[in-house]
């Protein structure tokens, strides 16, 4: 140990508790920026978790299982000694063995069997009255198919299952005895009947499902395949082989469970800005506490206190206001994170926002970087006040020294304003940290409302919209939803065309294939094998043969935007003539660099098995309210009249889009007559209106958080402010009594106090407009050029809105802090020590 130095680290402890009793007002800011950066922090991990917890919610319910995998078409004794192996954390058997065809439920698909507790449970099955099925004229099923049939939900109740056996309907008496919830619009549900009389209603004894979920959620096809392996099968073999076993991946759990980096990237500049605009705060408070008290620290030094020492008084000051902070602001960001995931939700296809309690992990991170931003913080004013020796902590005024020289014999028009600007100067340092976090806000909220200003209202509706209604299945963007059921059934088609107002009403087809028909072979493709008499190559690099499918009526055509050639429906019905279509570009465009085929062009397509030639009779651009959610194959599809269409595929009678327009001053009876149906009939309807609705949602969850943002960034550099003009005036009492002696009056040294809080508002202003105007001109151009609705333009107007109410603050906090504290007179302010 040195000369003179001291280990008593209970002193120490006891020293550093009465320096935060010491500096109560301090400790107030200090407590609300901490507060501040944890909300931050915990609002965005909030967020993020809750935008994912929501969508994998509702992935899995219109999934119908929470499960992850399924392993079908096994016998009983396979499927229950599967269903115990301990490769899976939990796993159930089901055993679906015939289809309801009750007349009310043809708008739905309902099947009936036999699940175990285990999958039920899993499956969204939990009964709210009633027991599982037992015997064999027991039934169980859900709210929404028992108003189907026009049965009240209570056991005891019976009703007739019909189902057919050997060609021939059967109807079949049951009793109600369980009841569980049913989704409002759903297409597919299940009625549960007892083990025994599924077994004797079974077709083939190969008819038992495994469902399971595996112990992790990482690369969850990959452990998939590890099981069929196990189990005697091969992962690749395709649908006929001997060893191959049908088996899925819930659509839930089928993306990488890796974040991408446009997302780490996202995440880590929303971590950066947090920890800088803490770090600001937190830092200059500590920074000015030091410098206040330094002469303390400098007569601790004398009487043996070390730097280290001197650092644990500073750093555990701030450890301890954290300890309160940290806390109120975990709360306070859960509860903000829940208010705001609604808005961002409603920019997905995934509306619905659950409010969630973050994971464990999440609170304990979200406060490990609060606390890691407050001891950064205090880091470097523990060092300043530890290195500075006795005799200058004595001789400390709080400035630093100056270069600039001083002209004499020469007088300003602006005193009091000359001497605010020479009371900045004296700590640059200081005075430039709290500039910055003043203008943080600025240019945050100029940046992101320049950015939602640049969105283009027209050129979004003009995209969205092909004409004036476009009905599509209400799953038709929801990724959890299989593909093949993302169409409009014919009751439903058959209302929206009889309606009172209807014109040129389309349909629009597209050939598709359930989840479980599926082969890498992609069966739901044409294939173009020749054009022109040449053979396209087989390798994808150089050509892609695989075509998707469509189907058009003759006013759903119409709306395409033609290309080249002519659109002849009478030919294009004669099954010898077919349609080339491509997307449009977003700003309505064809891609000509990706355009394989022209009009006159003579091509063989292989289509279900039979190879055919047909003559291009038009290439054609399509919208997107023309053509399926999804993009398979080359980038031009093949499009056949809506006869040939149906005649060629059978089993595909229901289109993915209906799109008619009103007749005159018919669209908002057709408008309310339209929303009627889709509430009833689970469908998706797309106007002018709703694509206006959409588009104001994504403006207005973009200016929302960015708002929010800015305003909690904003109370950081208003705190900041508060907290360098008080301190400064607590400071200086000695230097303001002195003042006074020699003739400033009290009303002088308020302006002064005044000219000093403008000065900063009016430097961050100057910042935060040069900054915002460089970033509009660099990010946010950028931004606007790579995304197809917006339409740049630059503006400061958020900016200059945030430098008016900073210079108000200013005058404001500077008058107050001053009539607060200099009330005493002269001779008490020189006498205090």
């Amino acid at each position: 140990m040195k000369l003179l130095e001291n280990n008593n680290r209970k002193f120490m402890k006891t020293l550093s508790q009465n320096c935060l009793k010491a500096n109560k007002s301090r400790n107030r800011i200090a407590v609300l920026a901490i507060v501040l950066t944890a909300v931050l922090f915990m609002g965005l991990t909030t967020v993020m978790e809750g935008a994912q917890v929501s969508m994998k919610n509702q992935m899995l319910r219109q999934a119908g299982s929470r499960f992850m995998v399924s392993l079908k078409g096994m016998s009983k004794e396979a499927a229950q000694k599967l269903a115990k192996d301990d490769v899976f954390e939990v796993a159930g058997i089901e055993h679906y063995v015939v289809a309801a065809e009750n007349p009310e439920l043809r708008n739905i698909s309902v099947n009936a069997g036999w699940v175990d507790e285990t999958t039920a449970k899993n499956s969204f099955m939990e009964l709210t009255e009633g027991r599982y099925p037992q015997k064999e004229n027991e039934i169980a099923c859900d709210t929404e198919v028992l108003k189907l049939l026009g049965v009240s939900p209570k056991t005891g109740n019976t009703l007739t299952l019909q189902y057919s056996e050997d060609g021939k309907t059967i109807e079949k008496e049951m009793t109600l005895c369980g009841i569980w919830e049913g989704m409002a619009h759903e297409e597919h549900a299940s009625m549960l009947l007892s083990e025994d009389c599924a077994e004797k209603l079974q077709r083939t004894e190969e008819s038992y499902d495994v469902r399971g979920s595996f112990h992790s959620e990482k690369n969850v096809e990959a452990q998939l395949d590890s099981l069929l392996i196990k189990l005697g099968y091969n992962p690749e073999a395709e649908r006929g082989d001997a060893d191959y076993l049908i088996h899925h991946v819930s659509p839930a759990f089928e993306q990488s469970s890796a974040t991408s980096p446009q997302t780490v990237f996202m995440i880590a500049i929303g971590i950066l800005l947090i920890l800088l605009a803490g770090y600001l705060v937190i830092y200059n408070i500590f920074k000015i506490s030091v410098e206040k008290d330094i002469r303390l620290y400098g007569q601790l030094k004398t009487i043996g206190t070390s730097p280290r020492q001197i650092r644990y008084m500073i750093v555990r000051q701030g450890s301890v206001l954290s300890f309160v902070g940290i806390p109120a602001g975990l709360v306070l960001g859960w509860l903000l994170g829940n208010a705001l995931l609604p808005l961002v939700m409603a920019s997905t296809s995934f509306k619905e926002a659950e409010f969630v309690i973050p994971s464990w992990w999440i609170w304990i991170l979200a406060a490990l970087f609060t606390f890691f931003t407050v001891r950064i913080s205090c880091n470097k004013p523990g060092k300043m006040a530890s290195r500075i020796s006795p005799v200058e902590a004595l001789k400390y005024q709080g400035n630093t020294k100056s270069k600039q020289t001083h002209r004499k014999g020469k007088d300003t028009r602006f005193p009091l304003a000359s001497m605010a600007a020479a009371n900045l100067s004296r700590n640059k340092g200081k005075t430039f940290l709290v500039i910055l976090s003043i203008a943080f806000s600025a240019i945050l909220l100029n940046s992101v409302l320049n950015y939602t200003g640049n969105m283009d209202k027209e050129t979004f509706v003009k995209n969205r919209v092909a004409s004036d209604f476009d009905v599509r299945n209400g799953d038709f963007l929801k990724m959890g939803a299989e593909d093949y059921k993302k169409t409009v059934n014919r009751e439903a088609i058959e209302e929206l065309a009889a309606m009172e107002g209807v014109k040129d009403f389309g349909k629009v087809y597209t050939y598709m294939l359930p989840e479980d028909m599926m082969t890498e072979e992609r069966e739901d493709l044409g294939k173009i094998l020749c054009i022109n008499g040449e053979e396209t190559s087989e390798h994808i690099e150089e050509f892609d043969r695989n075509r998707m499918l469509y189907g058009f009526d003759e006013n759903a055509l119409k709306r395409a935007t033609v290309i080249e050639g002519t659109l002849d429906y009478e030919k294009l019905c004669t099954g010898d003539y077919v349609i080339m279509a491509g997307g449009l570009r977003d700003n309505g465009e064809y891609n000509k660099e990706d355009q394989e085929f022209h009009a006159g062009d003579v091509i063989e397509a292989e289509i279900k098995g039979t190879v055919k030639e047909y003559t291009v009779l038009a290439v054609v651009g399509l919208e997107q309210a023309q053509e399926m959610c999804y993009s398979s194959g080359g980038y031009e599809s093949i499009a056949f009249a809506e006869p040939v269409f149906l005649q060629m595929f059978p089993e595909m009678q229901t289109p993915i889009h209906c799109l008619f327009d009103a007749e005159k001053d018919a669209f908002d009876s057709l408008y309310e007559q339209v929303e009627a149906l889709s509430e009833k009939k689970n469908l998706s309807v797309l106007t002018r209106l709703t694509a206006e609705a959409e588009f104001e949602e994504i403006q207005t969850t973009f200016s929302m958080v960015g708002i929010v943002v800015s305003v909690i960034l904003g109370s950081i550099g208003i705190l900041n402010l508060i907290n360098v003009i008080l301190t400064g005036v607590i400071a200086r009492q000695r230097e303001f009594a002195s003042m006074r002696s020699i003739g400033m009056t009290k009303k002088q040294l308020r302006r002064l106090m005044i000219c000093e809080g403008v000065l900063y508002a009016v430097l961050a202003g100057i910042l935060g407009l040069l900054m915002s105007a460089l970033l509009s001109l660099t990010l946010v151009r950028g931004l606007a050029a790579g995304t197809w609705y917006m339409k740049y333009h630059f503006t400061l107007i958020p900016a200059l809105a945030v430098f008016g109410i900073s210079l108000l603050l200013s005058v404001g906090i500077s008058a107050m802090t001053d009539k607060i504290w200099n009330k005493r007179s002269v001779v008490e302010l020189l006498r205090e020590e």
